[in-house]
């Protein structure tokens, strides 16, 4: 495990030190930003992925065109067992609200099946099995007037498999639909609201049923602002995010020990984040 955080903070390295020559390049075509954030829990999609986290994500982008990582170094839950440390790759494009990720992949590095999880290793495994899983995305916003976003992400390769009835391991083809509608009120108040569905067995309804709403998702923040002497502008946001997950939800799973926290439906992340 040790090896693995090693891993990703050298790749944080790499991907710090490509901005800084963008920060220093003239055109106004670059263009850069990084951030970093701690929460109480890791929450995702409706899914419960880890307890206390650090997170930190770097973007660089020339005329619409961007590349990004992001990094998340936790628990797995509030026991502090295991850690399960992840890096995400994407790149893509953005212009005019509308945002079209030709990559994103994940990799979470840790032991599964006995196995360790491989960068690029792009085979189909069960779920809690190794391997890199990536998805094509497609994001658009319409305005800061009209803020309502939609969401469309299906994962095409890598992990994302299950066992048909025959015995043989299918690919799931997981697909994530989300709308999102922004209110904003006082000083850089902000309510975020988001339903999330998949249209099939997909691995956010753990690879059950067909069509569900799996995610409503209410996210509260209070950004602050500061100026400083440099060219940097940094904000702190305080947040908290309350997550439901609708999908077989019972009185038995809203709220579970926190040994079971993965099947919870209900969860709440407090937290911050600085953003350059």
């Amino acid at each position: 495990m040790r090896n693995s955080v090693l891993r990703i903070l050298l790749c944080a390295h790499l991907f710090i030190f490509a901005i800084s020559l963008c920060a220093q390049n003239t055109d106004s075509r670059f263009d850069w930003s990084a951030s970093a954030a701690i929460n109480s829990n890791y929450i995702w999609r409706g899914l419960y992925c880890g307890g206390l986290s650090l997170q930190a994500d770097a973007t660089v982008s020339y005329a619409g065109i961007f590349a990004n990582m992001w990094w998340n170094v936790g628990a797995t839950d509030w026991t502090f067992q295991h850690l399960n440390p992840e890096v995400d790759l994407s790149i893509g494009f953005s212009r005019w609200g509308l945002s079209v990720y030709y990559i994103h992949m994940y990799y979470f590095d840790h032991y599964a099946d006995g196995t360790r999880s491989r960068f690029f290793d792009m085979h189909n495994y069960v779920p809690g099995g190794g391997g890199t899983t990536g998805e094509w995305r497609i994001a658009y916003r319409i305005s800061d007037k009209i803020p309502l976003s939609m969401l469309l992400a299906t994962r095409t390769f890598g992990r994302d498999g299950y066992i048909d009835q025959q015995g043989n391991l299918r690919r799931a083809y997981s697909t994530y639909i989300e709308l999102g509608y922004d209110f904003t009120w006082g000083k850089n108040w902000l309510l975020a609201t988001r339903l999330g569905m998949t249209p099939a067995k997909s691995l956010y309804t753990a690879y059950q049923g067909n069509f569900a709403i799996c995610h409503i998702g209410l996210n509260l923040r209070k950004t602050w602002s500061f100026s400083t002497s440099s060219k940097l502008s940094p904000n702190l946001t305080a947040f908290a995010n309350l997550m439901l997950n609708p999908y077989q939800v019972n009185k038995n799973n809203l709220i579970l020990p926190i040994e079971q926290a993965g099947n919870q439906k209900l969860n709440l992340n407090i937290g911050c984040q600085v953003v350059l």
